[in-house]
């Protein structure tokens, strides 16, 4: 049908004034036939990767000065000691970053090379000293210290240096060893892991916090032993959710009618339905499902699929949905264990890495496992190659927080990212965690403030009298403090607050003129009076 359509086609062309294409054309070779084709069309793929890659290339340049251009800090939380929040309460903050998320103009991604902001969640363990770190924008310090005190108000933030500047980027160090992994889900991201609620007893309502065996294992660190736990998120659209909306419509047997074709396959499916349709009542073969396209046959719907489905089926679509009805963010997990080469225990450590996250394993649902490329093996001799290379790969990308290296991203709703970071609970003994020495509170109402900070020019004088209990002036006789009033001098105001000094803290040559002589100035110790060793100097108010 086809070859006598084209020839058709190409007759009418050789009538008209202009053909199309020459007879004598087809007559030739097919390889000759071929061979034409891709001088005349080859050079439209040739130069269609050629142009995406250039631009990639442009925009990875505009990203990476955009990026030198932020401005990072680290955020150390002290934990309350005494907390009885659930890691329900953290689940807010993560949600309030989806609000970081901003869609970039044409200008603002090509030309400003503007990419989403990212945050990193971490647990350090410091020779088995443990600290809670966050590393943000400065921009968005507000924001982290606002979720943290609305669930934590006992909690204390404090900007600190990295912590990862301790240790070396390239291996081979002399000084140095280091093992470590990405971690990325077994299945879609639209299947959920366990979370803290999965970790409820039955009977007593309480949550066995599953963090409590994480930072018991990185309390074992000895001295010089680096045991580091990252998360790094960033707030994305919702395309994992709509995966999972349409696998749950696919289990149920319910018809995707948002779903749209597209239009090349759409237009290929129009093609190619009738000749496939003729071979499948000749031959009994049905070619439509090794090109992604389906029969009548096989579009038929069950109305009854929905009344077959077994447990695992409905269990399965239940967590699924509960998982999108979340804010979820793009998220990159890596765990670095370094030591130095006196205390390295690879063997000891290495199943601690590996046990940490297969806590959150649902073997319905999906479960964590460590990303294969990123990971330095030297099983085999030639794995030992790049095993060193793949160290150096791996501590770059945690000690830069990189988006771009290593595994791509998995997505996380918010309930599943304060499983696996939150502040442990009353019932979690862990010992060397940071926590906070006092209660935070606010100061008080109408607390009275220095002259510096709430002083009119001119107030004191006749003109503007000062209000009576306030004092104003940094100097005032022994009478107006007993009186309640206060004297004022024309002087000008001094521009900070006078510190009085210790006799200590005097220079030696000031010293001299506060203590009188014959005391400790030209007498002698040996020469004076106990009276006038014992008698302290009158030293000015």
């Amino acid at each position: 049908m086809f070859p006598m359509l084209a020839i058709q086609i190409i007759q009418q062309s050789a009538q008209s004034s202009v053909p199309m294409i020459s007879l004598s054309f087809l007559n030739q070779p097919i390889d000759v036939i071929f061979f034409d084709l891709l001088v005349w069309f080859g050079w439209i793929p040739v130069l269609t990767t050629l142009l995406w890659g250039f631009s990639e290339l442009w925009l990875a340049e505009r990203q990476g000065v955009f990026a030198a251009k932020q401005k990072y800090i680290c955020l150390a939380v002290d934990v309350p000691s005494m907390t009885e929040q659930t890691p329900k309460a953290l689940e807010n903050l993560f949600a309030a970053l989806y609000a970081a998320k901003s869609s970039p103009t044409f200008k603002e991604k090509w030309f400003d090379g503007k990419i989403m902001p990212t945050f990193s969640f971490e647990i350090v363990s410091e020779e088995g000293y443990m600290q809670f770190i966050i590393r943000t924008q400065a921009k968005f310090r507000d924001v982290i210290e606002a979720g943290i005190y609305a669930q934590y108000p006992d909690a204390e933030m404090n900007e600190v240096d990295d912590y990862v500047t301790k240790v070396p980027k390239l291996f081979p160090d002399e000084k140095y060893d280091m093992w470590g992994a990405e971690f990325t889900l077994d299945k879609e991201s639209h299947f959920p892991i366990r979370t803290y609620v999965d970790f409820e007893d039955q009977m007593t309502g309480e949550i066995k916090d599953p963090l409590g065996y994480t930072l018991e294992q990185m309390s074992k660190m000895k001295p010089g032993e680096h045991f580091w736990f990252q998360m790094v998120i960033q707030p994305t659209g919702h395309e994992w959710k709509k995966a999972g909306i349409a696998h749950v419509n696919k289990t149920f047997g319910v018809e995707d009618k948002a779903a749209k074709k597209n239009d090349l396959v759409a237009a290929a499916q129009t093609v190619f339905k009738l000749p496939f349709e003729l071979i499948a009542h000749a031959t009994e073969i049905d070619l439509a499902p090794f090109f992604g396209m389906a029969s009548e046959a096989t579009k038929e719907a069950d109305p009854w699929k929905a009344f077959k489905l077994g447990p695992a089926q409905q269990d399965e679509a239940k967590a699924i949905m509960k998982k999108t009805i979340k804010v979820g963010h793009a998220v990159k997990i890596r765990i670095v264990y370094c030591a130095q080469k006196a205390v390295y225990k690879k063997g000891d450590r290495v199943t601690i890495i590996k046990g940490i996250l297969n806590q959150y394993s649902h073997l319905n649902l999906n479960s964590f496992k460590m990303h294969g490329p990123s990971v330095p093996k030297d099983d085999y001799f030639w794995q030992k190659w790049d095993y060193e290379k793949k160290q150096t790969i791996l501590m770059k990308a945690f000690q830069g927080r990189s988006w771009g290296i290593g595994a791509n991203p998995v997505y996380l709703n918010a309930e599943e990212l304060a499983t696996l970071w939150h502040f442990p609970t009353i019932s979690i003994k862990a010992p060397l965690i940071k926590k906070s020495e006092a209660r935070r509170a606010e100061p008080p109402v109408g607390l009275p403030t220095t002259f510096l900070e709430n002083t009119l020019p001119g107030a004191g004088d006749n003109e503007f009298p000062l209000p009576g209990g306030m004092p104003m002036e940094h100097h005032e006789s022994a009478e107006s403090r007993l009186a309640g009033t206060y004297v004022t001098s024309k002087e000008p105001l001094p521009e900070t607050l006078p510190h009085l000094k210790a006799p200590t803290d005097i220079e030696h040559e000031d010293a001299e003129a506060f203590l009188p002589k014959g005391r400790f100035g030209d007498t002698s110790p040996a020469d004076a009076s106990d009276e006038e060793l014992f008698t302290p100097p009158d030293l000015p108010v």
